[in-house]
């Protein structure tokens, strides 16, 4: 026995169903290619964003006319925490300047982890002796 075909030649419920299957999870992974975008996208302004406080901090540091040994600690709004440590490198008599490093430690959340932005430099001054020589 053969089957009958109406002349209309409309599409099936079942046909229906796995078009509108295969519709909806092609939506789906557009949305999560769109979702991830944007969590990169956040995740590149936080970023962005620490490292131009870093950079703040450090010209601040590099800047100082009289720097301390030690560590300091502060807050760039509710999100950003920010380290500046302060090192004077032992150094040899016989060298007029003074060494000092800096290193500069941008943290904040990012969900679950903890990112961070670290920035090092190195500034020379002249020995309390040579000064004004």
């Amino acid at each position: 026995m053969t089957a009958r075909r109406h002349p209309d030649g409309g599409f099936t419920l079942l046909e229906v169903i796995v078009a509108m299957a295969i519709f909806a999870a092609g939506i789906v992974a557009v949305i999560h290619l769109f979702s991830g975008g944007l969590r990169l996208s956040a995740g590149s302004r936080d970023a962005m964003e620490s490292t131009i406080y870093a950079r703040q901090r450090m010209e601040e540091a590099l800047l100082a006319p009289n720097p301390v040994e030690g560590r300091e600690r502060g807050m760039f709004g509710e999100k950003y925490r920010w380290e500046v440590a302060t090192v004077f490198v032992p150094q040899d008599e016989e060298k007029p300047y003074d060494e000092i490093r800096l290193r500069v430690t941008v943290l904040w959340r990012d969900g679950e982890d903890e990112r961070s932005v670290d920035l090092s430099a190195t500034r020379w001054r002249w020995k309390e002796s040579h000064e004004g020589a």
